[in-house]
Protein backbone atom coordinates (compact mmCIF):
# COMPACT_ATOMS: atom_id res chain seq x y z
CA UNK A 1 0.00 0.00 0.00
CA UNK A 2 1.42 3.36 -1.08
CA UNK A 3 2.06 6.16 1.35
CA UNK A 4 -0.64 8.31 -0.26
CA UNK A 5 -3.36 5.66 0.13
CA UNK A 6 -2.29 4.95 3.72
CA UNK A 7 -2.45 8.66 4.51
CA UNK A 8 -5.90 8.99 2.99
CA UNK A 9 -7.19 6.00 4.98
CA UNK A 10 -5.82 7.43 8.21
CA UNK A 11 -7.42 10.78 7.49
CA UNK A 12 -10.70 9.08 6.54
CA UNK A 13 -10.85 6.94 9.67
CA UNK A 14 -9.88 9.94 11.79
CA UNK A 15 -12.70 11.97 10.32
CA UNK A 16 -15.10 9.05 10.77
CA UNK A 17 -13.94 8.57 14.36
CA UNK A 18 -14.30 12.24 15.10
CA UNK A 19 -17.73 12.20 13.51
CA UNK A 20 -18.77 9.23 15.68
CA UNK A 21 -17.48 10.95 18.81
CA UNK A 22 -19.38 14.09 17.90
CA UNK A 23 -22.50 12.03 17.18
CA UNK A 24 -22.24 10.22 20.51
CA UNK A 25 -21.67 13.54 22.27
CA UNK A 26 -24.67 15.13 20.64
CA UNK A 27 -26.72 11.96 21.14
CA UNK A 28 -25.83 11.94 24.84
CA UNK A 29 -26.65 15.63 25.12
CA UNK A 30 -29.89 15.15 23.20
CA UNK A 31 -31.05 12.26 25.41
CA UNK A 32 -30.01 14.06 28.59
CA UNK A 33 -31.93 17.14 27.50
CA UNK A 34 -34.90 15.02 26.53
CA UNK A 35 -34.93 13.31 29.93
CA UNK A 36 -34.56 16.60 31.75
CA UNK A 37 -37.48 18.06 29.83
CA UNK A 38 -39.56 14.95 30.48
CA UNK A 39 -38.87 15.17 34.21
CA UNK A 40 -40.04 18.78 34.16
CA UNK A 41 -43.41 17.64 32.81
CA UNK A 42 -44.14 15.25 35.68
CA UNK A 43 -47.57 15.77 37.31
CA UNK A 44 -47.83 18.00 40.36
CA UNK A 45 -48.26 14.94 42.56
CA UNK A 46 -44.71 13.82 41.69
CA UNK A 47 -41.63 15.81 42.65
CA UNK A 48 -38.22 14.63 41.36
CA UNK A 49 -34.92 16.39 42.08
CA UNK A 50 -31.29 15.44 41.42
CA UNK A 51 -27.85 17.03 41.38
CA UNK A 52 -26.61 15.58 38.06
CA UNK A 53 -27.77 13.33 35.24
CA UNK A 54 -25.41 11.49 32.87
CA UNK A 55 -26.24 9.46 29.76
CA UNK A 56 -23.97 7.29 27.63
CA UNK A 57 -25.91 6.21 24.57
CA UNK A 58 -23.06 4.06 23.24
CA UNK A 59 -22.90 2.03 26.48
CA UNK A 60 -26.65 2.18 27.10
CA UNK A 61 -26.11 3.73 30.54
CA UNK A 62 -28.03 6.24 32.65
CA UNK A 63 -26.56 7.58 35.90
CA UNK A 64 -28.36 9.97 38.25
CA UNK A 65 -26.60 11.54 41.24
CA UNK A 66 -28.46 12.26 44.48
CA UNK A 67 -31.96 11.65 43.11
CA UNK A 68 -34.88 12.48 45.37
CA UNK A 69 -38.47 11.41 44.66
CA UNK A 70 -41.59 12.63 46.47
CA UNK A 71 -45.21 11.58 45.93
CA UNK A 72 -47.63 14.24 47.13
CA UNK A 73 -51.23 13.68 48.23
CA UNK A 74 -54.18 15.91 49.07
CA UNK A 75 -54.96 19.60 48.93
CA UNK A 76 -52.54 20.27 51.77
CA UNK A 77 -49.68 18.87 49.62
CA UNK A 78 -48.83 16.10 52.05
CA UNK A 79 -45.73 14.02 51.19
CA UNK A 80 -46.78 10.35 51.49
CA UNK A 81 -43.70 8.76 49.92
CA UNK A 82 -40.15 10.08 49.85
CA UNK A 83 -37.13 8.26 48.42
CA UNK A 84 -33.60 9.68 48.71
CA UNK A 85 -30.74 7.90 46.93
CA UNK A 86 -27.00 8.37 46.79
CA UNK A 87 -27.18 7.40 43.14
CA UNK A 88 -29.29 5.56 40.60
CA UNK A 89 -27.81 3.62 37.69
CA UNK A 90 -29.22 1.84 34.63
CA UNK A 91 -26.81 -0.18 32.46
CA UNK A 92 -26.90 -1.79 29.04
CA UNK A 93 -30.20 -0.49 27.76
CA UNK A 94 -31.00 -2.53 24.63
CA UNK A 95 -32.13 -0.10 21.93
CA UNK A 96 -32.44 -2.93 19.40
CA UNK A 97 -35.05 -4.77 21.46
CA UNK A 98 -36.88 -1.52 22.04
CA UNK A 99 -37.10 -0.74 18.32
CA UNK A 100 -37.69 -4.29 17.04
CA UNK A 101 -39.63 -5.99 19.88
CA UNK A 102 -41.18 -3.03 21.71
CA UNK A 103 -39.27 -4.23 24.80
CA UNK A 104 -37.41 -2.15 27.36
CA UNK A 105 -34.50 -4.41 28.30
CA UNK A 106 -32.00 -3.39 30.99
CA UNK A 107 -28.97 -5.33 32.13
CA UNK A 108 -29.17 -3.87 35.63
CA UNK A 109 -30.88 -1.31 37.81
CA UNK A 110 -28.80 -0.24 40.80
CA UNK A 111 -30.01 1.94 43.69
CA UNK A 112 -27.48 2.74 46.41
CA UNK A 113 -27.93 3.92 50.01
CA UNK A 114 -31.63 4.59 49.77
CA UNK A 115 -33.67 6.28 52.45
CA UNK A 116 -37.34 5.44 52.00
CA UNK A 117 -40.11 7.14 53.98
CA UNK A 118 -43.76 6.25 53.60
CA UNK A 119 -46.72 7.70 55.52
CA UNK A 120 -49.83 5.55 55.67
CA UNK A 121 -52.40 8.30 56.03
CA UNK A 122 -55.47 7.79 58.21
CA UNK A 123 -57.39 10.08 55.88
CA UNK A 124 -57.37 7.58 53.05
CA UNK A 125 -60.76 5.90 52.93
CA UNK A 126 -61.51 2.52 51.43
CA UNK A 127 -63.26 4.25 48.55
CA UNK A 128 -60.25 6.42 47.78
CA UNK A 129 -57.96 3.41 47.93
CA UNK A 130 -60.28 1.55 45.56
CA UNK A 131 -60.37 4.48 43.14
CA UNK A 132 -56.58 4.72 43.28
CA UNK A 133 -56.28 0.99 42.66
CA UNK A 134 -58.66 1.15 39.70
CA UNK A 135 -56.85 4.15 38.25
CA UNK A 136 -53.55 2.34 38.61
CA UNK A 137 -54.91 -0.74 36.86
CA UNK A 138 -56.28 1.36 34.02
CA UNK A 139 -52.94 3.12 33.67
CA UNK A 140 -51.07 -0.15 33.58
CA UNK A 141 -53.38 -1.52 30.92
CA UNK A 142 -52.43 1.38 28.67
CA UNK A 143 -48.74 0.48 29.04
CA UNK A 144 -48.21 -1.71 25.97
CA UNK A 145 -44.48 -2.41 26.32
CA UNK A 146 -42.58 -5.32 27.83
CA UNK A 147 -39.99 -4.54 30.51
CA UNK A 148 -37.09 -6.89 31.21
CA UNK A 149 -34.51 -6.28 33.94
CA UNK A 150 -31.78 -8.88 34.34
CA UNK A 151 -30.71 -7.66 37.78
CA UNK A 152 -32.41 -5.20 40.13
CA UNK A 153 -30.45 -4.20 43.25
CA UNK A 154 -31.42 -1.95 46.14
CA UNK A 155 -28.42 -1.74 48.48
CA UNK A 156 -28.03 -0.53 52.08
CA UNK A 157 -31.47 1.01 52.38
CA UNK A 158 -33.24 2.39 55.42
CA UNK A 159 -37.01 1.97 55.24
CA UNK A 160 -39.36 3.81 57.59
CA UNK A 161 -43.14 3.45 57.45
CA UNK A 162 -45.32 5.82 59.43
CA UNK A 163 -48.91 5.32 60.46
CA UNK A 164 -50.98 8.49 60.27
CA UNK A 165 -48.13 10.96 60.76
CA UNK A 166 -44.34 11.16 61.02
CA UNK A 167 -44.71 11.06 64.80
CA UNK A 168 -45.83 7.42 64.70
CA UNK A 169 -43.30 4.89 63.33
CA UNK A 170 -45.08 1.75 62.13
CA UNK A 171 -42.15 -0.21 60.66
CA UNK A 172 -38.45 0.57 60.51
CA UNK A 173 -35.77 -1.50 58.79
CA UNK A 174 -32.09 -0.64 58.57
CA UNK A 175 -29.37 -1.77 56.16
CA UNK A 176 -31.88 -3.53 53.93
CA UNK A 177 -30.86 -4.96 50.57
CA UNK A 178 -33.16 -6.34 47.88
CA UNK A 179 -32.24 -8.20 44.69
CA UNK A 180 -34.52 -9.51 41.94
CA UNK A 181 -33.22 -11.55 39.00
CA UNK A 182 -34.83 -11.69 35.55
CA UNK A 183 -37.74 -9.35 36.15
CA UNK A 184 -40.44 -9.53 33.48
CA UNK A 185 -43.30 -7.05 33.31
CA UNK A 186 -46.07 -6.58 30.74
CA UNK A 187 -49.74 -5.64 30.61
CA UNK A 188 -50.76 -9.16 31.71
CA UNK A 189 -48.51 -9.41 34.78
CA UNK A 190 -49.56 -5.88 35.75
CA UNK A 191 -53.00 -7.21 36.67
CA UNK A 192 -51.70 -10.00 38.93
CA UNK A 193 -51.22 -9.85 42.70
CA UNK A 194 -47.45 -9.51 42.21
CA UNK A 195 -47.31 -7.30 39.08
CA UNK A 196 -44.11 -8.82 37.66
CA UNK A 197 -42.42 -12.18 37.27
CA UNK A 198 -38.91 -13.08 38.41
CA UNK A 199 -36.59 -16.08 38.53
CA UNK A 200 -35.17 -15.43 42.01
CA UNK A 201 -35.02 -12.83 44.74
CA UNK A 202 -33.16 -12.10 47.95
CA UNK A 203 -34.11 -9.73 50.75
CA UNK A 204 -31.71 -9.01 53.62
CA UNK A 205 -31.93 -6.69 56.59
CA UNK A 206 -29.91 -6.30 59.77
CA UNK A 207 -32.80 -5.23 61.95
CA UNK A 208 -36.50 -4.58 61.82
CA UNK A 209 -38.85 -2.96 64.30
CA UNK A 210 -42.60 -3.33 63.86
CA UNK A 211 -45.25 -1.73 66.05
CA UNK A 212 -47.84 -4.50 66.15
CA UNK A 213 -50.39 -2.23 67.81
CA UNK A 214 -50.87 0.07 70.72
CA UNK A 215 -49.32 -2.34 73.21
CA UNK A 216 -46.80 -4.66 71.48
CA UNK A 217 -43.57 -4.29 69.52
CA UNK A 218 -42.00 -6.90 67.24
CA UNK A 219 -38.23 -6.82 66.69
CA UNK A 220 -35.82 -9.05 64.82
CA UNK A 221 -32.07 -8.87 64.39
CA UNK A 222 -31.78 -10.46 60.95
CA UNK A 223 -34.08 -11.34 58.08
CA UNK A 224 -33.29 -13.21 54.88
CA UNK A 225 -35.87 -14.02 52.21
CA UNK A 226 -35.11 -16.02 49.07
CA UNK A 227 -37.23 -17.95 46.60
CA UNK A 228 -36.38 -21.25 48.34
CA UNK A 229 -36.48 -20.24 52.00
CA UNK A 230 -37.16 -17.46 54.49
CA UNK A 231 -35.18 -17.10 57.72
CA UNK A 232 -35.89 -14.75 60.62
CA UNK A 233 -33.43 -14.70 63.51
CA UNK A 234 -33.69 -13.41 67.07
CA UNK A 235 -37.37 -12.53 66.91
CA UNK A 236 -38.90 -10.79 69.93
CA UNK A 237 -42.51 -9.84 70.57
CA UNK A 238 -42.87 -7.83 73.76
CA UNK A 239 -45.41 -5.64 75.48
CA UNK A 240 -44.19 -2.03 75.55
CA UNK A 241 -45.02 -1.62 79.25
CA UNK A 242 -44.16 -3.50 82.43
CA UNK A 243 -46.79 -5.79 83.95
CA UNK A 244 -47.77 -3.15 86.49
CA UNK A 245 -47.73 -0.29 83.97
CA UNK A 246 -49.95 -2.16 81.50
CA UNK A 247 -52.88 -2.14 83.94
CA UNK A 248 -52.85 1.68 83.85
CA UNK A 249 -53.51 1.74 80.09
CA UNK A 250 -56.20 -0.95 79.74
CA UNK A 251 -59.86 -1.05 80.72
CA UNK A 252 -60.29 -4.77 79.97
CA UNK A 253 -58.01 -7.66 80.83
CA UNK A 254 -55.20 -8.16 78.33
CA UNK A 255 -52.20 -10.47 78.25
CA UNK A 256 -48.71 -9.13 78.88
CA UNK A 257 -46.37 -10.77 76.34
CA UNK A 258 -42.69 -11.64 76.49
CA UNK A 259 -42.03 -13.89 73.48
CA UNK A 260 -38.70 -14.78 71.87
CA UNK A 261 -37.53 -17.15 69.14
CA UNK A 262 -33.97 -18.03 68.18
CA UNK A 263 -35.00 -18.53 64.57
CA UNK A 264 -37.96 -19.08 62.31
CA UNK A 265 -37.22 -21.04 59.11
CA UNK A 266 -39.77 -21.24 56.28
CA UNK A 267 -39.01 -23.78 53.55
CA UNK A 268 -40.46 -23.37 50.07
CA UNK A 269 -42.53 -20.19 50.50
CA UNK A 270 -44.97 -19.33 47.74
CA UNK A 271 -47.23 -16.31 47.78
CA UNK A 272 -49.36 -14.26 45.46
CA UNK A 273 -52.97 -13.72 44.49
CA UNK A 274 -55.36 -15.88 42.52
CA UNK A 275 -59.00 -15.08 41.78
CA UNK A 276 -58.65 -11.85 43.77
CA UNK A 277 -57.63 -13.78 46.91
CA UNK A 278 -54.18 -13.74 48.49
CA UNK A 279 -52.51 -17.08 49.16
CA UNK A 280 -49.47 -18.28 51.10
CA UNK A 281 -48.12 -21.82 50.74
CA UNK A 282 -45.02 -23.43 52.18
CA UNK A 283 -43.53 -26.87 52.80
CA UNK A 284 -42.54 -26.53 56.46
CA UNK A 285 -42.01 -23.89 59.13
CA UNK A 286 -39.51 -24.64 61.92
CA UNK A 287 -39.27 -22.48 65.04
CA UNK A 288 -36.15 -22.96 67.17
CA UNK A 289 -36.26 -22.30 70.93
CA UNK A 290 -39.52 -20.39 71.23
CA UNK A 291 -39.90 -18.84 74.69
CA UNK A 292 -43.37 -17.59 75.58
CA UNK A 293 -44.12 -15.87 78.87
CA UNK A 294 -47.68 -14.65 79.29
CA UNK A 295 -49.04 -12.74 82.28
CA UNK A 296 -52.64 -11.76 82.97
CA UNK A 297 -53.97 -9.56 85.75
CA UNK A 298 -57.44 -10.94 86.59
CA UNK A 299 -58.22 -7.91 88.73
CA UNK A 300 -58.79 -5.91 85.54
CA UNK A 301 -62.34 -6.07 84.13
CA UNK A 302 -63.12 -9.12 81.98
CA UNK A 303 -63.17 -8.92 78.20
CA UNK A 304 -66.56 -10.38 77.27
CA UNK A 305 -65.99 -10.57 73.52
CA UNK A 306 -66.53 -14.02 72.01
CA UNK A 307 -63.29 -15.96 71.51
CA UNK A 308 -63.41 -18.33 68.50
CA UNK A 309 -61.80 -21.75 68.58
CA UNK A 310 -58.74 -22.27 66.37
CA UNK A 311 -60.71 -24.20 63.75
CA UNK A 312 -62.95 -21.18 63.17
CA UNK A 313 -60.00 -18.78 63.23
CA UNK A 314 -58.32 -20.75 60.44
CA UNK A 315 -61.57 -21.13 58.53
CA UNK A 316 -62.23 -17.38 58.61
CA UNK A 317 -58.77 -16.23 57.48
CA UNK A 318 -58.92 -13.53 54.81
CA UNK A 319 -56.33 -15.38 52.73
CA UNK A 320 -55.62 -18.98 51.70
CA UNK A 321 -53.05 -20.68 53.94
CA UNK A 322 -51.46 -24.05 53.17
CA UNK A 323 -48.91 -25.18 55.76
CA UNK A 324 -48.38 -28.97 55.82
CA UNK A 325 -45.99 -29.02 58.81
CA UNK A 326 -45.14 -26.57 61.60
CA UNK A 327 -42.38 -27.68 64.02
CA UNK A 328 -41.55 -26.13 67.39
CA UNK A 329 -38.25 -27.21 68.99
CA UNK A 330 -36.86 -26.80 72.52
CA UNK A 331 -39.45 -24.30 73.68
CA UNK A 332 -40.59 -22.95 77.03
CA UNK A 333 -44.07 -21.71 77.95
CA UNK A 334 -45.05 -19.95 81.16
CA UNK A 335 -48.46 -18.59 82.06
CA UNK A 336 -48.97 -16.38 85.12
CA UNK A 337 -52.30 -15.22 86.49
CA UNK A 338 -52.71 -12.68 89.26
CA UNK A 339 -56.08 -12.83 91.04
CA UNK A 340 -55.56 -10.79 94.19
CA UNK A 341 -53.45 -7.83 95.23
CA UNK A 342 -50.69 -8.75 97.65
CA UNK A 343 -50.58 -12.39 96.49
CA UNK A 344 -48.04 -13.63 93.95
CA UNK A 345 -49.42 -14.61 90.58
CA UNK A 346 -50.09 -18.30 90.14
CA UNK A 347 -48.11 -19.89 87.34
CA UNK A 348 -47.98 -22.93 85.07
CA UNK A 349 -44.90 -23.81 83.01
CA UNK A 350 -43.94 -26.24 80.25
CA UNK A 351 -40.23 -26.96 79.70
CA UNK A 352 -38.56 -28.72 76.76
CA UNK A 353 -41.63 -27.98 74.67
CA UNK A 354 -41.62 -29.76 71.31
CA UNK A 355 -44.52 -29.93 68.89
CA UNK A 356 -45.27 -31.11 65.37
CA UNK A 357 -48.38 -29.49 63.93
CA UNK A 358 -49.76 -30.85 60.66
CA UNK A 359 -52.19 -29.38 58.15
CA UNK A 360 -52.35 -25.80 59.42
CA UNK A 361 -54.58 -24.71 56.59
CA UNK A 362 -57.94 -23.49 55.36
CA UNK A 363 -57.50 -25.06 51.92
CA UNK A 364 -57.76 -28.77 52.75
CA UNK A 365 -61.07 -30.58 52.39
CA UNK A 366 -62.68 -32.95 54.88
CA UNK A 367 -61.83 -35.40 56.34
CA UNK A 368 -58.26 -34.00 56.52
CA UNK A 369 -57.65 -32.75 60.05
CA UNK A 370 -55.28 -30.35 61.71
CA UNK A 371 -53.17 -32.34 64.20
CA UNK A 372 -51.02 -31.07 67.07
CA UNK A 373 -48.63 -33.64 68.56
CA UNK A 374 -46.99 -32.18 71.69
CA UNK A 375 -44.26 -33.47 74.00
CA UNK A 376 -43.09 -31.43 76.98
CA UNK A 377 -42.29 -31.47 80.69
CA UNK A 378 -44.98 -30.08 82.97
CA UNK A 379 -43.44 -27.90 85.69
CA UNK A 380 -40.01 -29.19 84.63
CA UNK A 381 -40.74 -32.59 86.20
CA UNK A 382 -43.65 -34.53 84.69
CA UNK A 383 -43.47 -35.76 81.08
CA UNK A 384 -46.58 -34.68 79.18
CA UNK A 385 -47.82 -35.87 75.80
CA UNK A 386 -50.86 -34.38 74.10
CA UNK A 387 -52.62 -35.03 70.80
CA UNK A 388 -55.13 -32.44 69.61
CA UNK A 389 -57.11 -32.80 66.38
CA UNK A 390 -59.86 -30.84 64.65
CA UNK A 391 -61.35 -30.36 61.19
CA UNK A 392 -61.24 -26.77 59.94
CA UNK A 393 -64.26 -27.42 57.73
CA UNK A 394 -66.42 -28.63 60.62
CA UNK A 395 -68.61 -25.63 61.44
CA UNK A 396 -69.54 -27.11 64.82
CA UNK A 397 -65.81 -26.82 65.64
CA UNK A 398 -65.66 -30.36 66.98
CA UNK A 399 -62.30 -31.44 68.37
CA UNK A 400 -60.56 -34.16 70.33
CA UNK A 401 -57.84 -33.49 72.89
CA UNK A 402 -55.98 -36.36 74.57
CA UNK A 403 -53.22 -35.99 77.12
CA UNK A 404 -51.18 -38.17 79.43
CA UNK A 405 -48.99 -36.87 82.24
CA UNK A 406 -46.33 -38.89 84.08
CA UNK A 407 -45.03 -38.75 87.66
CA UNK A 408 -45.83 -35.35 89.19
CA UNK A 409 -45.36 -34.20 92.82
CA UNK A 410 -48.59 -32.28 93.36
CA UNK A 411 -46.86 -29.63 95.45
CA UNK A 412 -45.75 -28.23 92.07
CA UNK A 413 -49.38 -27.37 91.33
CA UNK A 414 -50.18 -25.50 94.52
CA UNK A 415 -49.01 -22.10 93.37
CA UNK A 416 -51.72 -22.32 90.73
CA UNK A 417 -54.48 -24.47 92.29
CA UNK A 418 -54.61 -22.45 95.50
CA UNK A 419 -55.69 -19.39 93.52
CA UNK A 420 -57.80 -21.02 90.82
CA UNK A 421 -59.40 -24.02 92.56
CA UNK A 422 -59.12 -22.96 96.20
CA UNK A 423 -57.44 -26.33 96.76
CA UNK A 424 -54.08 -27.17 98.30
CA UNK A 425 -52.62 -30.60 97.57
CA UNK A 426 -50.07 -32.98 99.05
CA UNK A 427 -48.84 -36.27 97.62
CA UNK A 428 -48.05 -37.30 94.07
CA UNK A 429 -49.71 -38.16 90.79
CA UNK A 430 -48.31 -41.33 89.28
CA UNK A 431 -50.24 -40.95 86.02
CA UNK A 432 -53.00 -38.77 84.61
CA UNK A 433 -55.03 -39.41 81.47
CA UNK A 434 -57.62 -37.09 79.98
CA UNK A 435 -59.71 -37.49 76.83
CA UNK A 436 -61.78 -34.45 75.86
CA UNK A 437 -64.31 -34.49 73.04
CA UNK A 438 -65.88 -31.11 72.47
CA UNK A 439 -67.31 -28.50 70.17
CA UNK A 440 -67.94 -24.78 70.22
CA UNK A 441 -70.52 -25.12 73.02
CA UNK A 442 -69.64 -27.99 75.36
CA UNK A 443 -67.43 -31.01 75.96
CA UNK A 444 -67.31 -34.47 77.49
CA UNK A 445 -64.22 -35.41 79.51
CA UNK A 446 -63.01 -38.85 80.57
CA UNK A 447 -60.47 -38.44 83.36
CA UNK A 448 -58.26 -41.15 84.91
CA UNK A 449 -55.81 -40.62 87.77
CA UNK A 450 -53.45 -42.85 89.73
CA UNK A 451 -52.06 -41.20 92.84
CA UNK A 452 -50.34 -41.86 96.17
CA UNK A 453 -50.52 -40.33 99.68
CA UNK A 454 -52.90 -37.66 98.51
CA UNK A 455 -54.13 -35.10 101.01
CA UNK A 456 -56.29 -32.17 100.21
CA UNK A 457 -57.30 -28.88 101.79
CA UNK A 458 -60.33 -26.93 100.64
CA UNK A 459 -59.68 -23.20 101.01
CA UNK A 460 -62.22 -20.44 101.51
CA UNK A 461 -62.25 -17.13 99.66
CA UNK A 462 -59.63 -15.78 102.05
CA UNK A 463 -57.38 -18.73 101.15
CA UNK A 464 -57.76 -20.21 104.62
CA UNK A 465 -58.47 -23.86 105.31
CA UNK A 466 -62.13 -24.83 105.42
CA UNK A 467 -61.89 -27.61 107.98
CA UNK A 468 -65.30 -29.10 107.33
CA UNK A 469 -65.00 -29.37 103.55
CA UNK A 470 -61.39 -30.49 103.86
CA UNK A 471 -62.41 -33.32 106.21
CA UNK A 472 -65.18 -34.41 103.85
CA UNK A 473 -62.86 -34.27 100.86
CA UNK A 474 -60.19 -36.34 102.56
CA UNK A 475 -62.80 -38.91 103.49
CA UNK A 476 -63.33 -39.38 99.77
CA UNK A 477 -59.60 -39.57 99.18
CA UNK A 478 -59.10 -42.25 101.79
CA UNK A 479 -61.87 -44.39 100.27
CA UNK A 480 -60.30 -46.79 97.74
CA UNK A 481 -63.60 -48.29 96.60
CA UNK A 482 -63.61 -46.20 93.41
CA UNK A 483 -60.19 -47.43 92.33
CA UNK A 484 -59.89 -49.93 89.52
CA UNK A 485 -57.74 -53.02 89.81
CA UNK A 486 -54.87 -51.11 88.22
CA UNK A 487 -55.07 -48.40 90.87
CA UNK A 488 -56.74 -45.75 88.69
CA UNK A 489 -59.83 -43.74 89.49
CA UNK A 490 -61.80 -42.95 86.35
CA UNK A 491 -64.57 -40.37 86.14
CA UNK A 492 -66.52 -38.68 83.35
CA UNK A 493 -68.15 -35.29 83.23
CA UNK A 494 -69.70 -32.58 81.09
CA UNK A 495 -68.43 -29.02 80.72
CA UNK A 496 -70.17 -25.96 79.29
CA UNK A 497 -67.82 -23.63 77.46
CA UNK A 498 -67.50 -19.98 78.42
CA UNK A 499 -67.28 -18.46 74.93
CA UNK A 500 -65.76 -15.26 76.27
CA UNK A 501 -62.66 -17.28 77.26
CA UNK A 502 -59.93 -18.89 75.18
CA UNK A 503 -59.70 -22.53 74.13
CA UNK A 504 -57.06 -23.06 76.82
CA UNK A 505 -59.55 -21.93 79.46
CA UNK A 506 -61.91 -24.54 77.97
CA UNK A 507 -59.26 -27.24 78.42
CA UNK A 508 -58.63 -26.04 81.96
CA UNK A 509 -62.35 -26.28 82.81
CA UNK A 510 -62.27 -29.91 81.64
CA UNK A 511 -59.21 -30.71 83.76
CA UNK A 512 -60.79 -28.89 86.70
CA UNK A 513 -63.98 -30.93 86.30
CA UNK A 514 -61.98 -34.16 86.16
CA UNK A 515 -59.97 -33.30 89.29
CA UNK A 516 -63.12 -32.30 91.14
CA UNK A 517 -64.90 -35.56 90.28
CA UNK A 518 -61.89 -37.69 91.17
CA UNK A 519 -60.91 -36.06 94.46
CA UNK A 520 -64.02 -34.38 95.82
CA UNK A 521 -67.05 -35.73 94.02
CA UNK A 522 -69.91 -34.00 92.26
CA UNK A 523 -71.79 -31.29 94.19
CA UNK A 524 -69.22 -30.66 96.95
CA UNK A 525 -67.43 -27.71 95.29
Amino acid sequence: MSYTIRKRLIIGFSILGAFCVICVFFANSFVEKKLENTLKTLPESVRFNYSALHVNVFQGMLFVENPELELIEGAERRVDLKIILEDFKLTNVSYWEYVVNNTIHLDSVLLNNAQIFYVRSKEKTKDSVQVSSNSKSQGLKKFDKVVKIDNFDLNHATVTLYKGSKDSVFVKSENASIRFNDIYFDDATALEGVPFKYSDYRVLTDSLKFNVGKFETLRLSELEFTKNYWVIRDLKLKTKYSKRELTKFITKERDHFDVEMDSLYIKGPQFGAADKRIYFNTDTITIQKPIMKIYRNKMVADDYSVKPLYSKMLRDLKFDLTLPVLILKDGYIEYEEKVKEGIHAGSISFNDFNATIKNVSNTYTSPTKTELDINTNFFDTAPLHALWTFDVNNEKDEFNFKTEIGLLPVSQLNKFTEHNLNIKLEGQFDEIYANINGNVNRSHVDFSVKYEDMKLQILNKKHQKNKFLSSVANLFLRNDSDKNDDGFITKSGQVERDKTKSVFNFFWLNVKEGLKLVFVGDGII
